[in-house]
Parts: structure tokens; C-alpha cells; sequence
């Protein structure tokens, strides 16, 4: 259309142009016949008829200067009227140009007239010129606005012919286009909803080539085996794993997310296996709660309801949150006591028990044993965070889930250990713990400057009670002075049955004066305790025999020498008493 309206727009000016030339051909005709018929004063009303023609706005003829001055001046109309006719005149070349408006269109062109020696007439016969020269011009002004009016009418028709056949062409291609893109549509859609997790939505095409609907089979057959796959995978993860955790839009991540914690969990409880200690496992523990949780602080607590007591086996405050009677009167622990959530937001001091400096805490109890359970508080100072320890804390169970038989395990072996380094009438350590715990003595005694007392006790005249009253009552003294024991020392210190009616107590960093206080008082108080047998009450005296290390011996093998030497010393000098080692007691050869 544009092509040919720029074509038309052309045709119509040349046109125009060469309509201005016939008429410009005429005139000239016309003038040599005025003039060859010498009437050349008849010329103006030849000039008036030919400018009445239709299509001719206005005309007029210009004179050279030559012709003016051989015949003299001219028709006063007949002189240049602008700049364009002085310009034909003095150059000899044509002149057009086309000036319109909404009303009307207008071309105007100047044509000059030039001697030719080779006409019919001969113009230098009748001018006094040279060959080529510019007798005079002739100007018009055509009016072509109907050219103009047809054009428009033709490109109007022209483009309502290209409008029904686009709109022709549009719905032919429609018609037969129209099942592929029903079909891409449909695959487009089908795409989206799989992305979204749903692989319930087929293809259904009603195009008939063989390749468009194999296409539309395979990929249904690929999503309905997406479909069974993901539903099958995600009734596994479900029987697998508890909910708890925001299901996620897109089942692929759900079973994704869930199979990375699966084997996130399966490593976790891989590595608690081999672990050789509790210690580790509670560190290792930790670490899951970072995790998981997202937790920066935090306070485990491991909890024996057989004691009542808690204590602390993983942390990463410095304060403990809680009151210190709640650690030992584990009842305190609201979470404990409930086996039950307990966070801040449910109701103001909710936990009685909490003395925390963080504004909101969140408590995750979880049962190990009949006896035994962890209790997980989580701390923050943002209150979002409570949210999503919420969402999060059923991931986190499910870990303690996992490891709970690895736990289990490792309390039995450390209950069944314990019980192997304990004596069994007295619960005290045995000489077995005594002999394992005397090298660790040592060895940490080499890396720092670790000081013992080592006290050597021994009921005097056991024997004797034994053959009086028999071993029943010999079994109540040493009960009796094991209690005895425990009473009067901390509980960082070792107290050990060594065999027999023997004990050895070993005070961790005490001073000689102290250290000399414990086995007075032990001694004192035991003397003073009975032991009633048929309306009698027996009692009985201790001897203890006291050294040190590292200031008497290099090592606590020596160290408990050296108070078996003391106590020996105790005996001789008359029993009931605490002798304290001295180095000259080696004088005697009986030692």
C-alpha cells in the first residue's frame, strides 16, 4: 500500500509535467503561427482561451531579453512575475513544483522557450539570436486535484481489498491453526501445573498429524508415571517422616527437602554410633540444633527422673537460664514435668523456673528412657524466631527419633560400665575404677599442675567382728562407714572400696589442712554411729592414713602407697586416729 501510494504520487506529478509540456508545445505552435500570419497582436486573446482550458489554473508567457530588444517590450503580462521566471530565463531549464493543501493541489511549471536552427520554422531566421538561446518561457499552474481525489479513492479501494483479505488470510489460518495451538496451549498449561507440583493435567489434541499426537501420548504417559512416582514417593516419606513441617507447593521439593534429611539424619545417627562417649553425642547434638532449628543459642538438658536432677550436657551461654533449685529438683522444668512444648509467647512467666536475660525461650522435652530425657531449650531476643522453632521443632524430634536408640544404647553400656566399677554392697567405686582412674590421674597430672589428697581407711578390729557377729553385720559397718564417706566429701571427689573393710578417698585439689579435716571428720563421725544388733548397739572406730600429691609422691599410685604406709602408722600407734605420711617412716623396716 505504501509502495503504491509513493508510485501513484510519482505517475500523477510526471503525468502532470508532460500534460504542462503539450500545453507549453502548443502555445509555442500557436505564437509562430501569429507570427509567421503577422498578427502577433492577436496573441493575447489566443494566450486568455488557452488558459480557460480545464485543468489550467493560470498561465502567462515570459520574454527573453533578446526577443524585447529586437522587437521591443511586450504585453505588460508577458514580463518575468517571480524569482522562478527570472531563473528558467537565465539558465534555460525547467522548473516544478507541487504545492497542495486538504483543498486543493497545485503544480507549477515554467518551461522555457530556446532558438532551434533546425525547426520548422527556422528561429534565426525571425530572432536575431544564437542556436540554444532562451527566447522566452512559459508558466502554468495546473490544478490536479482531482489526480489527487482518484489517487486517494484507488488507495482507499486498494487497502479495503488488502483489509478483507488479511482478515480472510487471519481466519484461514485460524481454522487450520487453531488445534496446534490449542495443542501448545494445552502442553504450555500442562507444564505450568507439573512445575506447581500437580501432574493430573493431560494433553488433549484434536490435531491429526501423526507426529503432533504421538507427542501429545509420550508426554501423557510421562506424566502419569510422574504422577504414580511422586505419589508413591510421597506415601513413603509420609509413613517415613512425621508432619509438622509447612507442606511445600511443589511435591518434587517436598520429597527432595525430605529424602536430604533423611540422609542427613542417616549420617547423623551413623556418626553417634561410633562415638565412644555421651559427651560427644550431646556435642554432636548441638550441632543438629543449629541446624535444624536455627537456633545460635541454646541449653541442652540431660534429666533422671529416678534423682530428680538435671544437668547440663551442651550450651553456648555462658549463665545457666534456670533457677539452680530447678537442677536439682527437676520438677521445676516445665517442659520436664509436662513432657510437652513449652514456649514464652503461650502466657506471661509461663516457667516458673526460667531466669533467663532472653526474651523469649523455647522448650523441646523428649523422652529417652523411662528414666532418662533431653530437654532442648532454645533462647532468642526476637520474637519471630519462636515461629519458627514452632515449624521446625517436628524436624528436630524427628532427629532425636533416629538417635534415641543409639542413645539408648550408649546409657545402657555407661549404666552396665558403672555398674562394673562399682562395688555392690556399698554403690562406691571398686578397685577397678580406682586402677582406670588412677591413670587418668597421671596423665593429666603430666599436662597440668593437678593436686590429690589420697586417704587410706580401714575399720579396725573388722575381723573380729566377723567371727563375733558374723558377716551380715561385718557387711552393715562397711555400709556404714561408705555412707559415712559420702556425706563428708564433694562431688568431685573419689571415693573407692579397696578391698574388703579398706577404702581409699581421693580429695580433688585440697589443701593438707583440709584434706586432714575430712578424715577427722569422717573418722570422728563414724565413731560415733552404731550398729544395733538384738537391743545392742555396736560400734566401731576408723584409722585413716593421709598423703599428697604431687608435694609427697610424683604419682597417685604412690601417693596411695604412701597413705597405706600412714595408715599402717595409724594402727601401730593405736587405731581411731589420722596419721599423716612422713618420709621417716620409711626408717622402719616393717614398712
Amino acid at each position: 500500500m505504501v509502495n503504491t501510494v509513493y508510485n501513484f504520487r510519482d505517475f500523477s506529478f510526471e503525468r502532470s509535467i508532460k500534460h504542462s509540456e503539450n500545453i507549453a508545445q502548443i502555445v509555442r505552435d500557436g505564437l509562430t503561427a501569429h507570427m509567421i500570419n503577422n498578427i502577433m497582436d492577436k496573441r493575447a486573446y489566443f494566450l486568455r482561451k488557452i488558459s480557460e482550458t480545464k485543468g489550467i489554473e493560470k498561465l502567462w508567457i515570459v520574454r527573453g531579453e533578446s526577443v524585447n530588444r529586437q522587437y521591443g517590450k511586450g504585453l505588460e503580462n508577458e514580463l518575468p512575475q517571480d524569482e522562478i521566471d527570472k531563473k528558467v530565463l537565465s539558465s534555460g531549464k525547467s522548473f516544478s513544483k507541487l504545492r497542495e493543501n486538504a483543498e486543493k493541489a497545485l503544480i507549477r511549471v515554467t518551461i522555457p522557450y530556446k532558438a532551434n536552427p533546425y525547426g520548422e520554422p527556422n528561429c534565426l531566421s525571425c530572432h536575431q539570436v544564437k542556436a540554444g538561446e532562451t527566447l522566452g518561457a512559459i508558466s502554468l499552474e495546473l490544478d490536479i486535484s482531482d489526480v489527487r481525489q482518484q489517487g486517494i479513492m484507488t488507495i482507499l479501494k486498494i487497502a479495503g481489498i488488502t483489509i478483507v483479505f488479511i482478515l480472510i488470510a487471519m481466519i484461514a489460518v485460524r481454522m487450520n491453526f487453531k488445534p496446534y495451538l490449542e495443542f501448545f496451549n494445552d502442553l504450555r498449561d500442562s507444564l505450568i501445573h507439573a512445575r506447581r507440583g500437580d501432574f493430573s493435567h493431560k494433553i488433549h489434541t484434536a490435531v491429526t498429524a501423526p507426529d503432533i499426537r504421538s507427542i501429545a501420548e509420550l508426554y501423557n504417559q510421562l506424566i502419569e508415571k510422574f504422577e504414580k512416582t511422586v505419589g508413591i514417593i510421597d506415601k513413603k516419606l509420609a509413613a517415613l517422616v512425621k508432619s509438622g513441617e509447612p507442606e511445600c507447593s511443589d511435591p518434587l521439593e517436598k520429597s527432595a527437602e525430605t529424602i536430604q534429611m533423611l540422609a542427613d539424619i542417616h549420617h547423623f545417627k551413623k556418626t553417634i554410633e561410633l562415638d565412644e562417649s555421651m559427651a560427644l553425642i550431646y556435642e554432636r547434638l548441638g550441632r543438629i540444633v543449629e541446624k535444624v532449628m536455627g537456633a545460635q543459642y541454646y541449653v541442652i538438658f540431660a534429666v533422671r527422673k529416678s534423682g530428680n536432677t538435671r544437668e547440663v550436657v551442651c550450651k553456648t551461654v555462658e549463665a545457666i537460664p534456670c533457677s539452680a533449685s530447678s537442677m536439682t529438683n527437676a520438677t521445676e522444668c516445665r517442659a520436664f514435668r509436662t513432657m510437652d512444648i513449652v514456649e514464652s509467647e503461650q502466657f506471661p512467666n509461663l516457667c516458673t523456673a526460667y531466669e533467663g536475660d532472653f526474651s523469649n525461650y523455647f522448650c523441646i522435652p523428649y523422652a529417652i528412657t523411662d528414666d532418662f530425657a533431653l530437654v532442648i531449650m532454645l533462647l532468642s531476643d526476637n520474637s519471630g524466631d519462636v515461629s519458627v522453632f514452632q515449624k521446625r521443632s517436628a524436624s528436630l524430634e524427628y532427629y532425636l527419633e533416629n538417635a534415641k536408640p543409639v542413645i539408648q544404647g550408649k546409657l545402657l553400656m555407661e549404666k552396665l560400665r558403672e555398674k562394673s566399677l562399682k562395688d555392690g554392697l556399698t554403690g562406691l567405686y571398686n578397685r577397678k575404677f580406682l586402677e582406670e582412674f588412677i591413670d587418668t590421674i597421671n596423665r593429666q597430672s603430666d599436662r597440668s599442675e593437678t593436686r590429690y589428697a589420697a586417704l587410706m581407711l580401714d575399720i579396725d578390729f573388722f575381723k573380729k567382728v566377723n567371727d563375733t557377729y558374723g558377716h551380715d553385720v561385718g557387711d552393715k559397718f562397711i555400709k556404714l562407714l561408705s555412707r559415712t564417706i559420702l556425706e563428708n566429701i564433694r562431688k568431685g571427689d573419689i571415693a573407692a572400696r579397696y578391698g574388703g573393710e579398706e577404702f581409699v578417698v581421693l580429695l580433688h585439689n585440697s589443701t593438707k589442712d583440709g584434706a586432714v579435716k575430712v578424715a577427722e571428720r569422717i573418722r570422728k563421725e563414724f565413731s560415733e554411729k552404731t550398729v544395733h544388733l538384738q537391743g545392742e548397739n555396736i560400734k566401731k572406730t576408723v584409722s585413716i592414713g593421709v598423703a599428697f600429691m604431687p608435694e609427697q609422691a610424683k604419682t597417685m599410685r604412690e601417693a596411695i602407697k604412701y597413705a597405706d604406709v600412714a595408715l599402717y602408722k595409724a594402727k601401730e600407734s593405736g587405731r581411731n586416729k589420722v596419721v599423716v605420711f612422713d618420709p621417716d617412716m620409711f626408717e622402719h623396716k616393717e614398712y
